[in-house]
């Protein structure tokens, strides 16, 4: 039994080496200055997110002045319907960029209802208008 603890015992003293080896040599493959590209990366797409979150905020304020106008009323039949048909494309486009982005867990639930109930009007709407 005890010809066999050398090997074993070297075994594992030339995995334990391997295995602690392997990230210090990770170091040297490394380029100087790669971590300040990695940080310009990172706020390329920080400011790239901001910038649409931004859009998104523009989007839903004009989906509320539009609902505002649509509940105020009007006395021209037709106004009103092109009114709704702008909250129906409003609504539509910041459903698809709130799922594109994974925003919709961030709103209320009402909020998502709302947006999905108008989408499924506008859907209606663009397959009577395709032949």
């Amino acid at each position: 039994m005890s010809r066999y603890l050398p090997k074993t015992w070297s075994k594992i003293a030339l995995i334990s080496i391997i295995y602690l080896s392997f990230p210090v040599s990770l170091w040297g493959f490394s380029r100087e200055g790669e971590e300040l590209k990695i940080l310009d990366d990172l706020i390329a797409t920080s400011e790239r997110q901001i910038t649409l979150q931004k859009e998104l905020k523009d989007l839903i304020i004009e989906f509320h002045n539009q609902q505002d106008l649509f509940y105020q009323g009007s006395d021209k039949d037709q106004r009103t319907k092109e009114l709704a048909s702008k909250m129906v494309d409003t609504a539509m486009m910041i459903l698809k960029t709130s799922e594109d982005n994974h925003y919709l867990h961030l709103f209320p639930p009402f909020f998502v209802e709302e947006l999905k109930l108008f989408a499924h009007i506008g859907k209606k709407k663009t397959s009577r208008m395709q032949p």
